[in-house]
C-alpha cells in the first residue's frame, strides 16, 4: 500500500521508537519525574533529552526468543508528556488539549458516565477498593507526574547506569525524581517465549500496522490502520453514531498517547483459586487455562493443535456458547477476535509491557511483590483503553449481551451473565459494590478476579522528534 508523503508514516525517522517498533531488550524501567513547575527548568531538561531520545528508525530489529536484540552497553529511550507537563512546558497547548477528555483529566480527575453523572477516571475503569489511587506508589495523590521516560538495555548494569545518568540530568535542571520502576523479561526454561508471572507466554496477540511491514505481530494478527496509534495518520472507519475524534495541533502530528499502569500480581493467591476451581481429576492448570483462553505455553483452547507461530490464528465464531473457551475468558473478554460483531479493530492497543519482580516458583512460594508492567501507544485512550477496561473487562454481561445483538446466540430473560475479566476484573465483594445483586449471583464463581491491584497509572503523550524540540524552545506551538 502505497503511503502519502504527507503521513508521518512516511518519515518513522519522526517517530518515537517503542510505538511502532517495540525496544526489546531483557531490562526496562520507567521514570516518572516531576517539572516541580518550572518551565525553564523542564524546556532546559527537554533539550537536552530530545537529543538522546531514539526514533523508530534506530531500534534494533527482531531478535530470535532466547536473545537481547540489544549490543552490551547500547540503551534506548522514549520519552512521555502528561497534559500537565505540557502545560508547565507551553501554557498555550491547554485550549487543544483539553478536548482530549481522558488525558485531559488524567488518571485521577473528574469524568462524566454513561448517564452524564459527575464520577472519575478511577471509577471509570475500575480502580477502586484495593487499587484505589490513595495506594498507588506513582501517579496518585502528591505531585502530578510530568515526564515518563522509557529505557531499555539487553543486560541490567548498563540499565542502571543509564538511569543513573538520566536521573542526575533531571535533578541537574531542576526536576524531582517520583519513582523509577524497573522490569524485566522472564522466559520459559524450554521454549524460551515470555512469560508473565502467573506462568502464561506473553506478548502473543500484538495487532499488525498497516504500511509498517516490520510490525511486531504475528502470524494471524489483524492490520489495523497506522491513525489508530500514530496521530495524524488514516484510522480505521467508524460508524457515524460514535462520538468524532477531536482533531489534533499540527505539533501532535506523529506522536502517540501512552497508557503506563502498575499491576501487582498476587501470584500464591491466584493458584489457591486455580486449585479450588480445578475439577476431579485435574490440575490447577486446566482452571488457569480456562481463566486465561489459553494453555500455558500460549496455545489457545479454541486451536490447542496451532503449530509455533501460529497461536494467534484462530476465533470463536464455531463457539458462540463458550463451550471450548468461556465467555469469561480473558482473551475473550478484551479481544473478542471479530470486527463485524464487535468493532474490534477499533480498540486495538500497541502493547509494549513486561513483568517487574522475581519470578514466581511455585515449588518455593514467597510473598515478594511482583507484577506486569502495563505500557501501551494508541491514539484515543477513550475508546481504545478505557473502552476495553469498561465495556468489555468489567461489564458481566460481556460477551454475551453483544453476541444476542447480532443473533450468535438466543436473547435471555432473565439477561445472561458471562462474570468478569479472571485476569484484570475485581472479586466478589468488588462486584456487590457496583453492580445489582441479581446479576453478582450469577457470575460463576471462575468468573471473579481480584488478583491483580492497580499501583500507578499515568496517562502520557509521546510526541514525535520534531515535536519534542520545539515544545523544548521558547518558540509559540500552533493552536
Amino acid at each position: 500500500m502505497a503511503i502519502s508523503p504527507d503521513s508521518p508514516l512516511a518519515r518513522p525517522e519522526q517517530i518515537q521508537g517503542n510505538i511502532l517498533r517495540p525496544f526489546g531488550g531483557g531490562h526496562q524501567a520507567f521514570l516518572a519525574l516531576s517539572f516541580a513547575n518550572d518551565q525553564a527548568g523542564a524546556r532546559r531538561w527537554l533539550a537536552g533529552v530530545a537529543t538522546r531520545v531514539t526514533s523508530t528508525n534506530d531500534v534494533p530489529p527482531r531478535a530470535p526468543r532466547s536473545e537481547t536484540r540489544l549490543v552490551p552497553g547500547q540503551t534506548l529511550l522514549n520519552v512521555g508528556l502528561t497534559a500537565p507537563g505540557l502545560v508547565v512546558l507551553h501554557p498555550e497547548t491547554a485550549s487543544r488539549l483539553a478536548a482530549f477528555e481522558a488525558f485531559w483529566a488524567g488518571t485521577l480527575g473528574p469524568r462524566l458516565d454513561d448517564a452524564n453523572r459527575l464520577t472519575t477516571t478511577p471509577a471509570l475503569v475500575g480502580d477502586t477498593g484495593k487499587s484505589d489511587p490513595q495506594h498507588w506508589v506513582v501517579g496518585g495523590r502528591g505531585p502530578s507526574v510530568d515526564a515518563l521516560l522509557t529505557i531499555a538495555a539487553g543486560d541490567e548494569q548498563t540499565l542502571t547506569e543509564a538511569v543513573r545518568r538520566e536521573l542526575d540530568d533531571a535533578a541537574a535542571a531542576g526536576l524531582k525524581e517520583l519513582h523509577t520502576q524497573f522490569g524485566v523479561v522472564h522466559r520459559d526454561t524450554v521454549d524460551k517465549h515470555r512469560i508473565e508471572h502467573f506462568g502464561f507466554a506473553d506478548g502473543i496477540s500484538q495487532p499488525a500496522v498497516r504500511g509498517f511491514p516490520d510490525s511486531n505481530a504475528v502470524f494471524g494478527s489483524p492490520v489495523i490502520a497506522a491513525g489508530e496509534f500514530i496521530v495524524g495518520c488514516p484510522a480505521e472507519r467508524r460508524p457515524p453514531s460514535w462520538k468524532a475524534r477531536p482533531a489534533a495541533p499540527k505539533w501532535m502530528r506523529g506522536g502517540s498517547f501512552q497508557v503506563y499502569r502498575r499491576l501487582v500480581q498476587n501470584v500464591p493467591g491466584w493458584w489457591d483459586h486455580m486449585a479450588k476451581l480445578a475439577a476431579p481429576g485435574e490440575t490447577p492448570e486446566h482452571a488457569a487455562a480456562r481463566a486465561l483462553g489459553r494453555h500455558h505455553n500460549g496455545k489457545p483452547l479454541a486451536k490447542p493443535d496451532a503449530e509455533p507461530g501460529q497461536e494467534n490464528d484462530f476465533d470463536f465464531k464455531d463457539d458462540p456458547d463458550g463451550e471450548k473457551t468461556p465467555l469469561y475468558a480473558h482473551i475473550r473478554k478484551v479481544n473478542p477476535r471479530e470486527d463485524v460483531v464487535f468493532r474490534d479493530r477499533n480498540h486495538k492497543m500497541l502493547r509494549r509491557g513486561l513483568p517487574f519482580g522475581p519470578l514466581y516458583d511455585r515449588a518455593h512460594p514467597d510473598t515478594k511483590e511482583r507484577g506486569i508492567i502495563f505500557n501501551s501507544y494508541l491514539t484515543s485512550i477513550e475508546d481504545q483503553f478505557e473502552f476495553v477496561q469498561r465495556r468489555w473487562a468489567n461489564d458481566a454481561r460481556f460477551p454475551a449481551s453483544t453476541l444476542e445483538q447480532y443473533g450468535r446466540i438466543p436473547t435471555a430473560d432473565p439477561p445472561r451473565v458471562d462474570g468478569l475479566d479472571p485476569v484484570l476484573g475485581g472479586t466478589r465483594e468488588d462486584a456487590e459494590k457496583r453492580l445489582p445483586q441479581r446479576v453478582v449471583n450469577d457470575i460463576p464463581k471462575p468468573a471473579y478476579g481480584g488478583f491483580v491491584t492497580t499501583t500507578g497509572g499515568v496517562y502520557a503523550f509521546a510526541p514525535s522528534l520534531p515535536a519534542l524540540h520545539r515544545l523544548a524552545s521558547d518558540e509559540e506551538l500552533d493552536a
